[in-house]
């Protein structure tokens, strides 16, 4: 076992099955719509379970601004992908 297990342990289902969606895309981000639509879920259910990997270091979040026409609506997406390793930054 790794040090990493124990915390992966306390995870819910469906941080576990967001963790293995979030895998798919191999590093590059993600919206949320992308992983409930392929999980079968809604949006709080993926938000909660994403804070969870977020809160364990496992998951990192990125807002962007949302382009308009006024360039007055300040609005964001936020998009997520797996944290990487220090294993992933050396190579």
């Amino acid at each position: 076992m790794n040090a990493t297990t124990p915390r992966a342990r306390r995870l819910s289902d469906r941080a576990h099955r967001i963790d293995f969606e979030l895998a798919l895309y191999n590093g590059k981000w993600v919206g949320v719509t992308a992983i409930y639509t392929a999980l079968g879920l809604n949006s709080h259910e993926v938000r909660s379970a994403l804070n969870e990997l977020i809160s364990a270091g496992m998951a990192e979040r990125q807002r962007r601004p949302v382009p308009t026409e006024s360039g007055c609506r300040r609005t964001h997406r936020t998009y997520f992908r797996l944290a990487k390793t220090s294993s992933e930054d050396s190579a």
